[in-house]
């Protein structure tokens, strides 16, 4: 049952990656200038979801073909997707702010605020609004994977601290 839920997690956060990269590619495909931190801020979230891709295909390869499945290369590439994955979410989140990307004209924002760089501001908001979201979907499954990798790795690594004591039919009288 738990191969299944890990195998779900990491098919949906796929989805959440090719999402992201969909958007934020389309971002950055978009961009008129490099809006400095903002520039940054959208880089770093391809470079994650570049990170997503390996980790996500490599994770449902090795909950498919067990050979793959080594705790010192699923730990740290889970430990690693979930670090990145909410750094990110929490950077894209400071960057846009709380904005009414239909009124972008009415609010108070810096003009190098990262909504801002592209012939359509509104449309570029929205996809780095929807990019947030999904982000913070992908943080999520991976923290589920996270889960599962060392659930699997404790197992694989000697197990807990009671599987070394006595049972009750080893104990003599």
């Amino acid at each position: 049952m738990s191969g299944f839920i890990n195998i779900l997690l990491r098919a949906t956060a796929l989805l959440w990656t090719l999402l992201i990269t969909a958007l934020i590619g389309n971002v950055i495909a978009s961009n008129v200038d490099a809006a400095g931190s903002a520039s940054a801020a959208i880089n770093f979230t391809m470079f994650v979801a570049a990170l997503s891709w390996v980790v996500c295909l490599y994770g449902i390869a090795a909950t498919l073909f067990s050979p793959l499945a080594r705790p010192m290369v699923m730990l740290p590439l889970d430990c690693l997707a979930v670090v990145f994955t909410f750094i990110s979410a929490i950077v894209l989140a400071a960057k846009l702010r709380a904005v009414n990307c239909g009124n972008i004209g009415g609010a108070d924002l810096p003009s190098n605020w990262i909504g801002f760089g592209s012939h359509d501001d509104e449309k570029r908001c929205r996809e780095i609004q929807a990019s947030t979201a999904f982000m913070w979907f992908l943080w999520a499954c991976f923290c589920g994977a996270l889960f599962f990798t060392v659930k699997e790795s404790r197992s694989s690594f000697g197990g807990s601290i009671r599987s070394s004591r006595p049972n009750m039919s080893q104990v003599g009288a």
